[in-house]
């Protein structure tokens, strides 16, 4: 298939590598940056949960091949990008494809009315990256899941679908299709903007970890999150981490802990996140605000407002 994808960042050239394999992969993206992007060959060193244990650690190199016009037809367009950029990012390549397919591969809390106001229903399906990490100079470092989630919102949606499946499948990378991609979403933005939150305190994952009262208080805010969720109609007994935060606090403390400072893959999640602070403080500020206008008791999420 022939993929485009927005943007050289770190999501995009992860997917771009693992793509490429099988797939003709190129990245759009502005002219004032085609001439030092475009041929360039980087480094990169990533965890890759395609493989066994013995084997997952890899590295290579990736070089992109980079477009600023659309003057070929895509199979569909890859937009990772920070929500807060996506009507741009869409409103930019409509323009220059009109009827263009796109993967939309970002979080999303308000829905899909504004998106709907600028593409046909049939022209995208939603999902979000099984994979993560930062870049070290123009090292990619990160890591890459064998899933990620997919999803349509409605049935004209499900050719673009099921050719987008086939074409992560060709890689070895199992998507998961949940029953409402939307709620998914959801579920995974209050799971993760809440810490981004937290780590905009310190804007050190070690300082976090030992301020105990700001992950209480970030645990809070998810479960507070999670039932804001539900109200909108999301069905929780869905997803795993739900039911995790009913573990006793003085159990799943520790457990965090060691998980970020042990687990290679999540230290390469956590380096992403501190790329993506001001998303996850955006994703945040619209969470908290669903949450006064559903008249909601919502005390940690007040506590940690303070912090924006």
């Amino acid at each position: 298939m022939k993929i485009l994808i927005l943007g050289t960042g770190v999501i995009g050239t992860l997917y771009a590598h693992a793509l490429s394999k099988h797939h003709d992969i190129t990245h759009f993206v502005r002219e004032n940056k085609l001439k030092a992007i475009d041929g360039k060959t980087i480094p990169y060193d990533i965890i890759d949960e395609r493989k066994d244990k013995k084997h997952m650690n890899t590295e290579g190199e990736y070089t992109y091949k980079c477009v600023t016009e659309i003057t070929e037809s895509y199979d569909f367009i890859m937009l990772p990008v920070n929500s807060y950029q996506l009507n741009e990012a869409i409103e930019t390549l409509v323009k220059k494809s009109t009827d263009a397919k796109f993967l939309i591969f970002t979080l999303n809390w308000e829905g899909t009315s504004e998106i709907d106001k600028l593409l046909r229903k049939d022209q995208y399906i939603m999902g979000y990256a099984g994979g993560g990490g930062t870049f070290k100079g123009d090292l990619l470092w990160g890591n890459l899941g064998n899933d990620l989630c997919l999803g349509s919102v409605n049935n004209v949606q499900k050719p673009l679908l099921d050719m987008v499946i086939k074409a992560f499948k060709a890689c070895s990378i199992e998507p998961e299709i949940p029953s409402n991609v939307i709620h998914w979403l959801w579920v995974h933005n209050v799971g993760s903007a809440p810490l981004g939150v937290g780590l905009s305190k310190y804007n050190s994952l070690n300082e976090v970890l030992k301020d105990k009262k700001l992950v209480k208080t970030c645990f809070g805010t998810m479960v507070e999150g999670y039932k804001i969720c539900e109200k909108r109609g999301a069905n929780l007994k869905y997803y795993p981490e739900v039911k995790m935060m009913s573990i006793p606090f003085f159990i799943l403390y520790p457990m965090f802990k060691r998980n970020f400072k042990k687990n290679p893959i999540m230290q390469r999640y956590t380096a992403h996140a501190f790329k993506a602070i001001d998303e996850m403080k955006d994703n945040f500020k619209q969470i908290l605000q669903t949450g006064r206008d559903l008249n909601m008791s919502i005390p940690n999420m007040d506590k940690l407002s303070k912090l924006l």
